[in-house]
């Protein structure tokens, strides 16, 4: 009888680790939908929107990172080892960073489609002396502006992503830019670099 009840135990304790990984599939889902653009908020509504749902996903898996680690703890102490579905939850969350990592956001395919058409407004819009374009669309991304600033680079400010930022490329073939003038400067091709800048 006793071995039975401890038998019953392992089991309950195995489907614990199994609901604590499933509790934690909700909130990687909606990291998941913020990230890869599932679903797009009202423009006014993402400046709060957005990031409530990332805090939200980020405090629920905060949650079910203690109740894993609270119930594991509580297992290894009463058996000296841990139950097979102890290592579901950070599989899945192992699982999740890794797709992150190794699939593209929407906004990077759409530059790595469009940069080409992108590069020939800007090399037109520097020998016309066009200092701004837009609202305008390249290739399925939507810009809010394209213009160029006394640093003779060409902004492209993605509409779908700025909103108390502006977040975009910029092209730097023929210009001098500072770092310091953005909150992230990162380079995507030979001359193009994708930048956020507070507004």
């Amino acid at each position: 009888m006793v071995l039975q009840n401890g038998n019953n135990e392992r089991h309950r304790t195995s489907l614990l680790g199994l609901g604590v990984a499933l509790a934690a599939v909700p909130f990687l889902l909606l990291l998941a939908g913020v990230r890869y653009d599932w679903w797009q908020y009202p423009k006014p509504a993402v400046v709060i929107v957005e990031p409530a749902t990332v805090g939200l996903a980020i405090l629920g898996l905060a949650t079910v990172g203690v109740v894993w680690a609270f119930r594991s703890f509580g297992y290894w102490k009463r058996e000296r080892r841990l139950p097979w579905g102890a290592g579901l939850a950070p599989l899945a969350v192992a699982a999740t960073a890794l797709i992150f990592v190794l699939v593209p956001t929407p906004a990077v395919r759409g530059f790595d489609q469009a940069h080409y058409e992108m590069e020939r407004l800007a090399t037109s819009m520097l020998r016309d002396h066009t200092q701004r374009v837009g609202p305008t669309e390249i290739d399925g991304i939507e810009f809010s502006s394209v213009y160029i600033e006394e640093d003779n680079c060409v902004y492209f400010v993605d509409s779908k992503r700025s909103a108390l930022t502006k977040i975009g490329w910029v092209y730097t073939a023929d210009c001098n830019h500072s770092p310091a003038w953005f909150g992230r400067l990162d380079k995507v091709a030979d001359n193009w670099y994708s930048f956020e800048q507070g507004t």
